[in-house]
Order: structure tokens, then sequence, then C-alpha cells
């Protein structure tokens, strides 16, 4: 019998600002898209609000289902990231929890920074015009 593999799921917001996408300086001092994983029985797009909420204090006002893949996010451990592309509401000040060390904005035009890995600025830039958003 043919066994089916799954792999854990994490939602990561992309919320873009001009030419800038925001991200976060994880704990291993790479840069990642905020978001984390739904706990049982939560939806993508509640948990998408909560972590956000969670990570960086921000108000997600939009959010449209851009991709679900899969990547090997630390060597040997492999997620299934389901993207949003997202807006928030511009006018709060973002506060980071005790999860991240650092949040940017970082242009995503020229040179991918060497601690953003590549499976997020790749997906940064394929990402479309946001469309069908889901009103919060």
């Amino acid at each position: 019998m043919l066994k089916v593999r799954t792999y854990p799921v994490s939602v990561k917001a992309i919320i873009w600002r001009g030419s800038a996408v925001l991200f976060l300086k994880n704990l291993r001092g790479e840069w990642e898209l905020p978001g984390g994983r739904p706990e049982a029985g939560e939806t993508e797009i509640a948990a998408l609000a909560r972590e956000i909420e969670e990570e960086c204090k921000l108000q997600l006002t939009k959010a449209e289902f851009y991709r679900r893949e899969l990547y090997e996010v630390i060597k040997g451990r492999w997620v299934e990231i389901s993207a949003y592309r997202c807006e928030c509401i511009n006018d709060q000040r973002l506060i980071l929890s005790d999860e991240h060390s650092n949040a940017g904005w970082l242009v995503m035009t020229g040179e991918r920074p060497h601690d953003l890995p590549e499976f997020y600025w790749s997906l940064c830039r394929r990402s479309n015009l946001l469309q069908g958003t889901i009103d919060f």
C-alpha cells in the first residue's frame, strides 16, 4: 500500500509596502515572512491573522491566497508554506514578540540579502498583484 507523506503547514504573509516586503529576523539569524502554524481546528486565515498579531502586533485587513509550496526550511526539515498576499492597517506601530530579533521592509529588487533564504526571496518576487481578497 502506498503511504502518503504529509508535512507540517505554515501560513505566511507577504505584506508589500511599495517595492518592499515585511520580513522578521528569526532566532537563527535569518529573515522570514511573518506567520506560523495553524492550531488544531483553526483555518489558515484565522491562523494568519493570529500569528501576525502575535508576532508584530499588526492587524490584517485583507488576505489573498497566493500559493502553497513545499520547502526545506532547515536541512532535512520540510514544511508546506501556504503563502497569502496581505494588507494591514498601516498606521499601527510594529511591535515584535520575543520570537524575532528584528523587522525590516526589504526591497525586492537587486540582490538577495545573504541571510534571506532563496525560497522566501523567489516566493515574494513571483507574487502577483492583490486580487480576490478576503476582508477581515
